[in-house]
């Protein structure tokens, strides 16, 4: 790639930028991103082919040459739809879209921190094109029922925490609803049947839906728990603060949470191939076994 000396040299500023420290046109200095060390490779390869293999010349500045500096939609569209991955096969929707996002990027940086002319990029999706939706894995009927069966069996430490957690996803609750779920929203004195309020999808354990009636088997299990939880002041009391409470009297987290699940997981003949990599918002996300059980809505 050649340049005139009054050119900027892309490179030059990409290294700069990848590495946190850059200069403003003022001759500022200035400490900006700390950029984790997947993504520096990401950009370095994608943008300068820096650490690319040998047989790898796809990168952006190699593409674009000398019209660095005047590239325009239909540049980054055709880059975008030439792209291979290392093998020569071609690179999926979403990965082509994470390219034209890096291209973005250092043009934003470019135009915002070092007073470069506005390219005016279209948004990626534009640019990449649309990145169909990952199919979302999901649990068979045998399986959820498996899952309860072994929820149902388990005699493993705090069992009564287990099932519960474990019915809780059956009925359709993401693991950050149910690691968010306090007692106060729980209401047992209900004409209708026992209800509560659960924390929204965004995880946010101030943000609460309307009160929802609880699925029969989960009371069952809650009325299981309730006896032996493990609160412990400040943190919680026996009327007041996280349903799920580890033995320190604390709300689950979320790295204990899914390994209570795959614990229980793991105890089914049918279940130990998938249990070790099981997730909390697939089975979240598979056909209830208390779908005709309740007509509450869950998910």
């Amino acid at each position: 790639m050649t340049r005139s000396t009054e050119t900027p040299d892309p490179y030059a500023i990409l290294h700069g930028w990848l590495s946190g420290v850059y200069v403003r046109p003022d001759g500022q200095e200035v400490r900006g991103r700390a950029w984790d060390e997947d993504t520096k490779y990401r950009y370095g390869l994608l943008l300068a082919g820096i650490d690319a293999p040998p047989q790898w010349r796809q990168d952006w500045f190699t593409y674009i040459g000398d019209r660095v500096w005047h590239v325009e939609p239909p540049d980054i569209q055709d880059w975008a739809s030439r792209l291979t991955n290392l093998d020569g096969t071609a690179m999926a929707a979403a990965s082509r879209g994470r390219a034209v996002s890096a291209v973005r990027s250092f043009y934003t940086h470019c135009a915002e921190d070092l007073g470069a002319a506005r390219w005016n990029l279209p948004p990626r999706r534009a640019l990449a094109g649309p990145t169909p939706p990952a199919v979302r894995e999901t649990l068979t009927r045998f399986q959820t029922d498996a899952l309860r069966t072994a929820a149902d069996r388990y005699r493993g430490p705090h069992a009564e925490r287990a099932r519960l957690a474990v019915y809780m996803t059956l009925a359709g609750l993401r693991p950050g609803q149910s690691i968010a779920v306090v007692l106060q929203h729980i209401q047992r004195d209900n004409a209708a049947g026992p209800t509560w309020r659960l924390p929204a999808k965004n995880n946010s354990a101030s943000a609460v839906a309307r009160p929802q009636r609880i699925p029969r088997p989960v009371v069952w299990a809650l009325d299981e728990y309730l006896p032996v939880r493990t609160h412990k002041a400040p943190h919680s009391t026996e009327t007041t603060g996280p349903l799920l409470l580890s033995r320190t009297g604390r709300a689950l987290d979320r790295v204990t949470f899914p390994r209570l699940l795959r614990d229980v997981a793991a105890t089914h003949p049918d279940l130990q191939e998938t249990a070790p990599t099981l997730l909390p918002d697939v089975v979240a996300h598979s056909p209830s076994p208390f779908a005709e059980e309740t007509s509450g809505e869950m998910r």
